[in-house]
């Protein structure tokens, strides 16, 4: 099948200098061009693999700094051969971030994933000390972390903790579990549902009817209702657009005004 995972390399070099050499010069590349060898940090068994197959050339993710290398071969292990813990991959993201400068970019790019992949981890790492331990230990997953830490409440997180790694709870019940809990927390604290805020906004209140002939309101215990069809409607309400009290009224003034002219 080829090569699926790129190896990890570092330029081999004899002393700091060199390392400013290669970021001024021009990177990897140059140093490549330049004669310069590499080290392999991750990937010993598919250099060794590569002459059998044989392939002329394999992918390789370069760092200068041997650290980083180390933390990414660590990643790339625990990503592609599943061997590490949501916790443990936080601890790393952070460990890149924090010593290292990598940004949440650089990071997405190197390992694949996306930033809510990387965030989620991030967030299991920060979170409670005994979340994480779960975790660490297998007796949670992500999914169910994650629910446990968004409760606002020290005494909720526990419960829900305790839901989870002993009557193996799932996180959508985790998540209900929570919901419902500050639903009765926010009711017994204000008095007032959550689903029913005090300061709602009003409806505006009906409009007052008035006579579709005179187009006057008020006394609206004369007002009675006829029976028409949908469909003849308009043709009503143009009828009496024209011959209407109110039209009649104005048409008859508009003629006195025009004969007085």
């Amino acid at each position: 099948m080829g090569q699926l995972v790129p190896l990890i390399v570092t330029p081999s070099l004899n002393h700091a200098d060199e390392i400013e050499f290669i970021k001024v010069v021009g990177g990897p590349e140059a140093w490549a061009d330049g004669g310069g060898m590499f080290e392999i940090i991750d990937g010993h068994c598919r250099w060794i693999a590569s002459e059998q197959v044989p392939l002329d050339d394999l992918e390789c993710s370069v760092f200068t700094d041997v650290g980083e290398a180390k933390h990414a071969m660590m990643l790339h292990a625990g990503i592609v051969r599943l061997a590490f813990t949501p916790y443990e991959e936080g601890r790393q993201f952070i460990e890149l971030g924090n010593k290292y400068g990598w940004s949440l970019d650089q990071i997405c790019k190197t390992f694949h994933r996306s930033e809510n992949y990387v965030n989620a981890r991030v967030d299991i790492a920060e979170g409670r000390e005994d979340v994480c331990l779960a975790v660490q230990a297998r007796e949670i997953n992500l999914a169910q972390a994650t629910q446990i830490n968004r409760a606002k409440d020290d005494g909720l997180k526990t419960y829900l903790l305790d839901q989870a790694r002993v009557h193996g709870a799932t996180a959508r019940t985790l998540e209900v579990m929570r919901h419902n809990w500050e639903k009765e927390n926010i009711f017994a604290a204000t008095g007032v549902h959550p689903n029913t805020p005090q300061n709602a906004a009003l409806m505006d209140p009906p409009a007052e009817p008035e006579c579709i002939w005179c187009g006057e309101g008020g006394q609206s215990e004369h007002f009675r209702q006829l029976t028409v069809h949908w469909y003849c409607i308009k043709q009503l309400m143009s009828v009496v657009n024209q011959v209407g009290t109110k039209n009649i009224g104005r048409g008859n003034i508009a003629g006195a005004a025009s004969g007085s002219g």
